[in-house]
């Protein structure tokens, strides 16, 4: 029987490198984790936090996504694919968020509390915030898309100011105060 490990492969940005982790030993490899830059720390120190025994290095069934991610980031619209993360570590609410966020088109935005209701959980955006604040896979799902009902950017595993310069990126416009223009909202 074959043992699992863990491998992480850097992909460099204007935010820094975004680490995405994998778990290999078997037929195909599963992303475990994507990574976010931290002011505090490096990428590979936030990736041994969780997975000491991490090897870096690159395997051609996730070459696609890590190009896709470092695409993304240089301003390209990419259509994600969840084919390869490991979503069902995730809890059965969790992964209906995380559906549900993956079908936020690029350059919209959609509130806490529309998502909750898209997924047939009234009243529930705080448990929608707190579902995507545990989100092992920033950018592939796109949880940066969710923000509060009055248009302000609210909370991120990146911190605002990446929420706020992914959805730049994504042609979305925030005014002086830090709100989003209503107009994009879906």
């Amino acid at each position: 029987m074959r043992t699992k490990t863990f491998c992480y492969h850097l992909v460099a940005s204007f935010l820094g490198d975004i680490g995405v982790v994998w778990r290999s030993g078997g037929d195909t490899p599963s992303i475990v984790r994507v990574v976010l830059p931290r002011a505090d720390r490096p990428t590979v120190g936030g990736i041994r936090a969780d997975h000491p025994d991490a090897a870096e290095r690159s395997h051609a069934d996730l070459e696609k996504t890590c190009e896709d991610i470092g695409a993304f980031l240089e301003g390209t619209r990419v259509n994600f694919s969840m084919r390869r993360l490991e979503i069902g570590r995730c809890r059965e609410f969790q992964q209906r968020v995380f559906l549900e966020t993956m079908r936020i088109p690029c350059g919209s935005v959609t509130s806490y509390g529309e998502l909750a209701e898209a997924i047939h959980a009234p009243g529930a955006a705080r448990a929608v915030g707190s579902a995507l604040a545990r989100n092992p896979f920033p950018l592939i799902i796109p949880c940066h898309r969710v923000v509060k009902s009055d248009g302000c950017s609210g909370q991120f595993g990146g911190g605002r100011e990446m929420k706020k310069a992914l959805l730049r990126l994504e042609g979305v416009e925030i005014d002086n105060r830090g709100r989003i223009a209503p107009a994009f909202f879906r």
